[in-house]
Parts: C-alpha cells; structure tokens; sequence
C-alpha cells in the first residue's frame, strides 16, 4: 500500500486493557493482538492515539494499564490521559461494583455522561483525519452518533456463530450484537483468510472490498531459550525434573480447545508407549464450561504426570515454550491460532488440527491431524518424542515459518485500512 504520509488522530477502544488490569482471564489472544498493534503502530508514522473506554467503571484501569505497557512513553502515546492514574478502582470493587453500574449504564444521564465524554475527545480532533477502531467488540453508540466518523472493527473469529454451543449465552449475545450492529461503511479487519470467509458466509452488511486480512504475529520477546540455568530453573518452577520430557500445551481450558482428545492420546501414550518420562504440561486459565474436562484431569489414570499450570505471564513463556520437545493444539476451530505461532518461534515442533485457519499459520512447518481423532494424534506424538532428528527438522522449518509473520507487517498492513476508511468518507 506504500507509504502513508497523511497524519491521522486514532481512537482507540482501550476497553480490553481495563479488562486485562481486572482480570488474568482476559489476557488472551485478544489483550496481545491490540497491546502488540499498538505498540507496532508506534513505528507507522504520523499516527496521534486517542485512548477511549466505553466502560466508565474500566477507564481508568485500561490507562494504568497502557501506563504498564509503556506506551505513555512514546510518541504514538501523547494523548493518553494521566489525570485518571490516581482515581483508579481497587480490581476487586469493580467487580462487586459491576452489576450495579450495568443498571446505571442504562439510565439516560449515564448515557447522556458517555456520550459527552466522546463528544468532548472528538472535538479535540481534525475530523477530516480521526477515525475510530475497536479491537474486539460492538461500536459503542456514543461512536455511531457521529455518522461521518469512519470505524474500524476487527472481527478475530466467527466461532459463536459457527459453534454456538461452545459459549455461553452472554458470549454469543454479545457477539450477535457486534455483528448486528455493524454498518455498511465500515472497514473490518479478520485475521486470517479463514475468518473472512467465515464472516462473508454470515454478514451481507458489509460488503466484501470492506473486509481485509492483517494476520497476527508472535511477540517479538518469543525466541528460543537455550541457557542451561534458566531452563533447570524453569524446570523447578513448574515440578519438573531433570530427566521429564514435556508436552505442552497453551490455551484457555474451554470446550472449544479440544484438550479431552489431547488426553485421550495421552493416556494411550502412558499405557502403550515405550518412550518414558513423558509430562504433559496443561498452561492456561480457566475457562467457561471447563468442569467436566477438569474432572476427566483428576479421574485419568495419567493424571500423576499431568501439571495443571494454570495463567502463565507473558515473561514465563519463552523458556515455557522452550522446555517442551513438542507443543499440541488440537482446537476444533480457530480465527488464527496464535499459540501455535508463538511456539514455533521458540523453535518448538507443533502438532495441530488441520481446520479453519491453523493450516495457514503453520504451513508445512507443523504436524497436522485430525483434532476429532485421538489415535491420529497419538501417533504424531510417538513420531516426534521417538525421533531427534525429526524434532530438530521440524524445530529448524518452525522457525523459519514464524518468521513470515510480524507485528510490523500487520501495523503497515492496518495502517493501510486506516488509509482506506478516512478516504472512503470524503
């Protein structure tokens, strides 16, 4: 798309941020898709951010959070608001604090209150050159008020939709209200070609030259860890000993991932494979409807090797990664599949099911199998543990892999949507 030397003002939805200061939970996929563009937009040039929460009861947590990640230390971070840092709401308060402003949230002064807050940051802007984005959820009305001002939403999956029954009804609610409350004029981001295709199969809103694919990419701290200290160091952190060899897997404990078929494969590891030693490492929070997973972990006649490692630090995964001879993700669906991609950058071979977009972020670097079959996934992993060679093959073709993505090309590549939405309302 070339260049863009035309200075643009960028409302930024921070709401994400307020959510990730109140909860480990929400520092998933999402929280590190809008802290990495951010931070990548920095090197775009011309770009003035304007940070904006619609949840009142979250402002001031989302900029302590962007205080956090030192964004107020760069150019990109020059509006961000201070005077909110000292105000800032205990965590706990706000979530008892929640339902009670839900109820004030609907009442037509709150509302009146949230819209002047916009209207008083919108006039601080060249509304030739502002527009709006949100990185995960429905346009708040205090935005659609103001019909001129182009809007950027970026959908990561279509998945409530697809498989409603993985959610829970809030979920998907929410979700239908941010597909149903898009415009015709808006520009939406997806995150992979499969996400696009998903949406364009679900929405006749907006129409087809609207929607852009920037994929995602690994944080650029994601490399292979190689020093002996804090690998052993590592090892002690999470119960390991010296001698255990690792399978991992990262993601949030929720039906969608798929881990029963990941135990099931490991279970027949245990009883039928001559490899020893052999840990299975589960990291992630857990999710919604995860109760029948978590007892099938206490009851499972592996459950001796298995370590439940629950929310893992942003710090705590490269040597995570680097500890494990083989990552597994066999989801049932994904809008881009962004562990993965991080363990292939620390050089760590991966198994993966072969559906919706993974296929694209691994390429011919990871194992692919049919995540509904255990057997299949059994006998990737017997492949992998039984062979070095294989392993520092598919490590060397990982990596290699990872490389295609950046955070960079992405910032360029939604700096480029930016530069399509502001034309398109002249």
């Amino acid at each position: 798309m070339g260049g863009h030397p035309e200075s643009l003002n960028l409302i930024f939805d921070t709401l994400i941020f307020g959510q990730a200061a109140r909860s480990p939970l929400a520092r998933g996929g999402i929280y590190r898709y809008a802290s990495q563009l951010l931070r990548a937009l920095h090197d775009q040039a011309n770009i003035t951010l304007k940070t904006y929460c619609p949840e009142p009861l979250l402002a001031s947590l989302a900029e302590v959070e962007l205080k956090r990640l030192e964004l107020g230390d760069n150019p990109l971070a020059l509006a961000l608001t201070t005077s909110m840092l000292t105000r800032s709401l205990p965590p706990l308060l706000i979530r008892l604090a929640k339902p009670f402003h839900r109820r004030y949230a609907r009442l037509p002064g709150a509302r009146a209150a949230s819209q002047q807050r916009f209207d008083t940051l919108l006039k601080s802007c060249d509304k030739e050159l502002t527009l709006f984005h949100t990185p995960f959820q429905a346009v708040p009305s205090a935005i659609r008020r103001h019909d001129a001002l182009p809007v950027v939403v970026t959908v990561h999956d279509m998945i409530p939709m697809i498989m409603p029954e993985l959610f829970t009804r809030e979920t998907v609610r929410h979700f239908h209200g941010l597909v149903d409350g898009l415009c015709r004029s808006d520009q939406v981001i997806c995150v992979s070609e499969s996400t696009k295709r998903d949406f364009l199969r679900f929405t006749r809103t907006v129409p087809a030259e609207h929607v852009h694919v920037t994929p995602l990419a690994a944080s650029p701290e994601l490399q292979p860890v190689t020093d002996p200290h804090l690998l052993s160091c590592a090892r002690a952190r999470f119960g390991l000993k010296p001698n255990d060899r690792v399978i991992l897997s990262l993601c949030t404990l929720e039906p969608r991932k798929n881990l029963a078929t990941l135990l099931t494969a490991f279970e027949t590891l245990q009883r039928h494979s001559s490899l020893d030693c052999i840990k299975l490492l589960l990291a992630g929070s857990v999710g919604w409807k995860s109760a029948p997973l978590l007892d099938r972990l206490r009851e499972s006649s592996a459950s001796s090797n298995i370590h439940l490692l629950g929310h893992v630090t942003e710090e705590e995964l490269p040597v995570l990664y680097s500890l494990a001879e083989v990552f597994v993700y066999p989801s049932l669906y994904e809008g881009f599949g962004l562990p993965p991609l991080e363990a292939m950058s620390c050089g760590t071979p991966v198994i993966v099911g072969n559906t919706s977009s993974i296929p694209e972020v691994t390429g011919e670097a990871g194992l692919t199998i049919d995540p509904q079959s255990p057997a299949e996934l059994t006998t990737a992993l017997e492949r992998v543990l039984a062979s070095e060679s294989l392993r520092r093959q598919l490590a060397q073709q990982c990596e290699v892999q990872a490389k295609q993505f950046s955070w960079a090309r992405t910032a360029h590549l939604t700096r480029g949507v930016y530069d399509i939405a502001l034309a398109s309302r002249r």
